[in-house]
């Protein structure tokens, strides 16, 4: 199913180039194995992205994206905003997997500017929530993302300390934790 459509191969290469980095990693992730996985040849690997190095750059591009369309932070309702993020994690675990290699391989997120950028964004909604009253202020609005952030990442069944008795609770179950762990984080 080869398609002329160079936009498709892009998105497809960049599809396939998460699920290989988040099976074996940035350093064990194959180029063959990419371009087989996407129906394209390394070499068009190469003429799109230059390098493994770049197709990495452009996965994290991708999923900065995903979050950002599929959970937008809603300052007002932080909760709410945690329990989009524990969603697109759970939906997505191949996400948490690859950030997961990201870390444990000592990479820098290469696309910098692009997460600079996003975050710069959040911490400026929730600064201007807690001055207009409707965010407590005893949290750095930065400490405050960093702490949402994690709580909706830390219950997510891709996570490596999901197992044992963590695994008896239903997405639902653990869902309302990270809900109601943030709304406890915002009581005054």
């Amino acid at each position: 199913m080869s398609s002329r459509d160079p936009d498709e191969k892009r998105r497809r290469l960049i599809e396939a180039g998460l699920a290989e980095f988040s099976a074996y990693g940035i350093s064990g992730a194959r180029i063959d194995r990419i371009a087989r996985a996407a129906d394209c040849s390394a070499g068009l690997l190469y003429t799109y992205f230059g390098s493994k190095e770049d197709l990495f750059v452009a996965v994290i591009g991708m999923i900065i994206d995903l979050t950002v369309q599929g959970a937008p932070i809603t300052p007002d309702d932080l909760p709410g905003y945690a329990g989009r993020l524990f969603d697109a994690y759970e939906d997505h675990p191949e996400v948490t997997r690859f950030l997961a290699w990201q870390k444990l391989e000592g990479r820098s997120a290469p696309n910098s500017a692009v997460m600079a950028s996003s975050t710069a964004h959040k911490v400026e909604l929730i600064a201007d929530a807690q001055e207009r009253g409707t965010l407590p202020s005893r949290f750095d609005p930065k400490e405050l993302l960093g702490m949402v952030i994690q709580l909706a990442a830390m219950w997510n069944a891709a996570t490596p300390q999901f197992s044992g008795t963590l695994s008896t609770f239903s997405r639902a179950q653990r869902r309302r934790l990270v809900t109601d762990s943030v709304s406890a984080l915002l009581a005054e």
